[in-house]
């Protein structure tokens, strides 16, 4: 499969001293869902608006299918592009809105007339073409936003936060009706959000930007199952950190012990040597519970909130009193209560030593 876009040893700077996206390699290949992941400042939609062409990269090259995009300028790109804010045109109805990246092409009118119409069908507005954008709910407007972007076939779509104004229900129906076109269509798309969840729903890769670098880019099951630094294990989903010393490792696996003296075998992803700081990291979910004294590990249980299908408690273990355990209500145990003690375990593929992040 070819690469369709590529972004080689890309920076930008917007001062000439600190760099918002810094040495930016990374290929996308036709067809696949990419999303750029990360907080407010990671360098996400600056990586975005400098394949858009409305930014310009300070040092570096983005090709699309091999051809270098740094002379064109964006309506030359051939890139279809959503919005948050929908930006669609208010005084146009909704197909003059979608009739316009095709008159911009020079379509004729037929032409033009055929394409607006299957562009309706395909996000099943036939019925409003006549509507303005204010007649029509923010949802309804996103969909036409989304059908503008695609009305002239462009092979790469680029979205940035497009579900970011919707209501929850709204956002997950919008989710997966992107994602079926994405398929039904074969369209390439570099999609930008700091919301982890939509990530994880839509994407064929993630890539999980902070401080302008890409910290991990993988499939979402890898980065929620196997996340290679502490950050990306923080920011996607929720997770337990427990902090401790490297007894000893080898390339497979690290002896640790955390601040009460228990000792702890987690898989070795960092490479922080025996006497060096690690943060070992296992997802809520993954944790074991049973009777106090069964385990070597026990935890006191401080907090817990009962949420229909399942329970999260928060209890003090090693020291450290946020660990969290995420059980389906089936397995509580009644006699379990804030203050009780019980023990807890994981299987050992679970927990992994990680870097440990420096505030």
């Amino acid at each position: 499969m070819k690469h369709l876009v590529s972004f080689k040893n890309i920076q930008k700077t917007y001062d000439g001293f600190r760099p918002v996206v810094k040495d930016l390699n990374l290929d996308i290949k036709e067809g696949e869902f990419v999303t750029l992941l990360g907080p407010s400042g990671s360098g996400k939609t600056t990586s975005l608006m400098m394949l858009a062409g409305f930014e310009t990269p300070t040092h570096g090259e983005i090709f699309l299918k091999d051809k270098p995009l740094h002379n064109l300028p964006p309506h030359k790109r051939d890139i279809g592009m959503v919005f948050q804010n929908y930006a669609l045109f208010p005084h146009m109805t909704i197909e003059e809105n979608l009739a316009f990246p095709l008159s911009v092409r020079k379509m004729n009118r037929i032409e033009r007339a055929e394409k607006v119409r299957r562009a309706l069908d395909m996000v099943r507005l036939n019925d409003f073409a006549k509507r303005y954008p204010a007649q029509m709910s923010g949802g309804q407007q996103q969909r036409v936003a989304l059908a503008r972007a695609l009305v002239f076939e462009p092979k790469l779509v680029l979205m940035d936060e497009p579900l970011g104004a919707l209501d929850k229900q709204l956002r997950e129906h919008m989710q997966l009706e992107i994602k079926h076109l994405h398929k039904q269509l074969g369209l390439t798309v570099v999609y930008v959000t700091h919301d982890q969840s939509e990530a994880l729903t839509m994407s064929d890769r993630v890539a999980v930007f902070n401080d302008g670098v890409i910290q991990q880019i993988d499939s979402p099951a890898a980065i929620y199952e196997t996340p290679t630094k502490s950050f990306v294990a923080q920011f996607i989903g929720e997770n337990n950190t427990l902090l401790g010393t490297v007894l000893s490792r080898d390339a497979t696996h690290s002896s640790v012990r955390l601040k009460d003296g228990s000792i702890v075998q987690a898989i070795t992803v960092t490479d922080a040597q025996p006497g060096e700081s690690v943060a070992l990291c296992i997802r809520p979910e993954r944790v074991i519970v049973s009777a106090a004294g069964t385990t070597p590990l026990t935890a006191r249980i401080r907090e817990y909130i009962y949420l229909g299908d399942h329970v999260r408690m928060i209890t003090e273990i090693a020291g450290q009193p946020d660990f969290m355990i995420k059980l389906p209500t089936a397995q509580m145990d009644s006699s379990w209560t804030v203050g009780s003690s019980i023990s807890l375990s994981w299987a050992p593929e679970h927990i992994r030593a990680l870097d440990v992040i420096q505030h």
